[in-house]
């Protein structure tokens, strides 16, 4: 027992009693010397402990407990005896984080709409930038307002004129061979809806990796506050934007949505030249692609856009909206409208890429091509002059 250690005192303490402190400090330790208080508001109550050292200032509470009470055993070797001592905990972080907050506050922070419209000017490309810029603009100058409108009436009359000059070729082809030209590649033997149509057949591979930019201002740019036309494409894009995780499939349906709305533009085109006419208001690279793809190959003017391009487009974009909707889905009314193409010619594009309206339904649905039936021997799409 020779081991035995006795309690000499045990020191009771007042709450407001100065007492030693156990000090930690966040983010590191105290190199050097430093001169040690504590502080009391006068409107809570509330304590803190402070140390000085240097030019160098820490401060933090006191965490002193309602429910107990900490104390810390001092030893005398010589006596092997021990006093309990009663004791407070601090965690200290450096003065100069809390000067960086209040700084923070005092600048004045981006709303989201002017942070979207940096991010466009920045990062989306030649042509998002050119429409923040002409919104902007807008905004404090009505004159350029009334020369945005002037220039879309000589463009109008330009494309009128164009319509009287250009001359179709007059060319003699088989339905199922102008058919296989107008209608995206699919896999006439697929057991699921799912391997029907693959996106890279209807999009090029090439040009879905270089929209990974644009796709991702568009992302965080409110949806109608982007220069896409349709709201139905807004809509889509919305949907998207509310997810709380955002997948891979999200970004390519972005792009997709990209796509169709330049085709859109496509469709409702009145002139004959797609050269020089703007077809997507985010990013020229589509603009490119469909330029190239969508021209009749038939026409010896370079860019040419017939009949044979509006139906192409028409094939695609029912396909695409197809590919974005969950359930292969899409409502027969909404691409009416939405092409200013009429219901019944709608339906005969969608059914030479295998969708059908559901019984009784205004709803397009997706069904494999071995279920489709024949289209009737008296529609025949072909060239026209």
């Amino acid at each position: 027992m020779e081991n035995k250690t006795d309690i000499e005192t045990v020191c009771k303490h007042k709450r407001n009693e100065q007492l030693p402190t156990a000090v930690k400090f966040q983010n590191g330790s105290l190199g050097g010397t430093g001169v040690f208080c504590t502080m009391e508001s006068t409107t809570d109550r509330k304590k803190q402990a402070l140390i000085v050292a240097g030019q160098q200032a820490y401060t933090g509470d006191l965490q002193d407990s309602q429910q107990y009470d900490t104390y810390v055993c001092l030893r005398d070797k010589s006596t092997n005896k021990v006093q309990i001592v009663p004791m407070q905990q601090a965690l200290l972080s450096n003065n100069i984080y809390q000067q960086m907050d209040r700084q923070k506050r005092r600048i004045p922070m981006l709303s989201r709409e002017h942070a979207n419209k940096k991010l466009l000017k920045e990062f989306g490309g030649r042509k998002a930038s050119r429409f923040v810029d002409n919104h902007e603009k807008m905004l404090v100058n009505v004159d350029v307002v009334r020369q945005d409108l002037d220039e879309t009436v000589k463009l109008s009359a330009q494309q009128e004129g164009d319509e009287d000059d250009d001359t179709l070729a007059d060319v003699s082809i088989s339905n199922e061979e102008y058919l296989a030209t107008i209608v995206p590649k699919c896999d006439k033997a697929a057991t699921n809806l799912d391997h029907v149509y693959d996106v890279e057949d209807v999009i090029p591979s090439a040009l879905l990796e270089r929209l990974d930019e644009e796709a991702k201002v568009v992302y965080s740019t409110p949806a109608q506050s982007l220069p896409i036309k349709s709201e139905y494409l807004k809509n889509c894009l919305a949907r998207i934007q509310e997810k709380s995780i955002t997948s891979k499939q999200d970004m390519l349906h972005i792009k997709i949505i990209i796509y169709m709305d330049a085709l859109q533009s496509l469709i409702s085109l009145r002139s004959r030249q797609m050269q020089k006419v703007e077809l997507s208001r985010i990013t020229e690279k589509i603009e490119n692609d469909i330029r190239h793809r969508f021209a009749d190959p038939n026409v010896a003017k370079r860019g040419t856009r017939t009949n044979f391009s509006t139906e192409k487009a028409l094939t695609h974009f029912i396909v695409l909206a197809l590919l974005i909707s969950e359930k292969h889905e899409v409502d027969i009314n909404v691409l009416s409208r939405l092409l200013a193409t009429s219901k019944e010619r709608i339906k005969q594009y969608a059914h030479i890429v295998n969708a059908l309206p559901k019984s009784r339904s205004d709803t397009l649905s997706l069904r494999l091509p071995s279920k489709v039936p024949a289209l009737k021997a008296g529609r025949r799409f072909q060239r026209k002059k």
